[in-house]
């Protein structure tokens, strides 16, 4: 039944289908990138290394933050908050679901971060680069930690945030800006992760703000920020394994010279041979 401020049309109206679709893409297109990228280091240079297992295993986070974002978008992220006067328990769920995948959104880029360092801690080994690293890895592993405290810990007890208890909150604004100014600044500084990645960070602060200026809209805005959230983790891992995949197609481009070589080289024994047969 629909309420008197609200049309019925307004109440049905939903992009939770188009935020699966986006997410699912963003993130399949990541593990084609990735499984490419093993292929490479694995199979043609024969060259595992640290940053590939860490890009592994942020990979198979950014699927568990896929199911915990489709898990947001199930219960209703992506309607109306007004859809939801007939069911306030799926806010509950949402909820609850939220502050999983930012939990393991957070782990995740953070392994990104990892996995960026290690590659470049790979190709210079002087004393004092690895130095450098070592600072950023002990920055990146600061912000990580403050983050999800700031999560974790946003209201006393957790439970406060979905109205399951009496505590105290810090309040979404803070939770939210103060996390995604954290995670620009990091890629910022440690510049690991590539420029597309900082954008979609930064895009994904915006649908925060947007989503924190609307608060009797939030569920509908929450969908866009869960779409930016995997565009950004798999852009992170697009964006490290680039690498990997120009050496692709260096490996490509030599055997196509190769084969091109060989004709020639054919084509010049075959006149010789007529030739001598003269």
């Amino acid at each position: 039944m629909s309420s008197p401020e609200y049309s019925s049309a307004f109440l049905a109206e939903d992009r939770c289908q188009s935020a699966i679709v986006g997410m699912v893409v963003v993130t399949t297109l990541s593990f084609i990138v990735v499984v490419v990228r093993l292929y490479v280091r694995g199979w043609l240079i024969h060259e595992l290394g640290w940053d590939d297992l860490t890009i592994v295993i942020a990979q198979l986070a950014s699927w568990i933050v896929l199911g915990l974002s489709l898990m947001v978008i199930h219960y209703g992220s992506g309607q109306h908050l007004a859809a939801f006067m007939s069911d306030p328990g799926a806010l509950v769920h949402i909820y609850k679901w939220l502050v999983g995948a930012q939990l393991v959104y957070m782990f995740n880029m953070w392994l990104c971060r990892i996995s960026g360092m290690a590659f470049y801690a790979r190709l210079n080994q002087m004393p004092r680069f690895t130095l450098n690293i070592h600072i950023s890895f002990a920055f990146v592993t600061v912000v990580y930690v403050a983050q999800t405290l700031i999560v974790a810990l946003q209201c006393v007890p957790l439970a406060a945030l979905w109205g399951g208890a009496e505590g105290r909150c810090m309040g979404s604004g803070f939770v939210f800006i103060s996390t995604s100014v954290l995670t620009i600044i990091c890629d910022s500084l440690v510049l690991c992760v590539g420029v597309f990645a900082a954008v979609t960070s930064i895009l994904r602060m915006v649908s925060m703000i947007v989503a924190l200026q609307h608060p009797d809209e939030a569920t509908w805005c929450f969908s866009v920020v869960m779409v930016w959230s995997t565009t950004e983790i798999s852009t992170a891992t697009i964006a490290l394994s680039l690498p990997a995949l120009r050496a692709l197609f260096a490996v490509w481009s030599i055997n196509r010279s190769t084969m091109h070589h060989s004709d020639i080289a054919n084509t010049g024994t075959m006149a010789l041979s007529r030739f001598l047969r003269r």
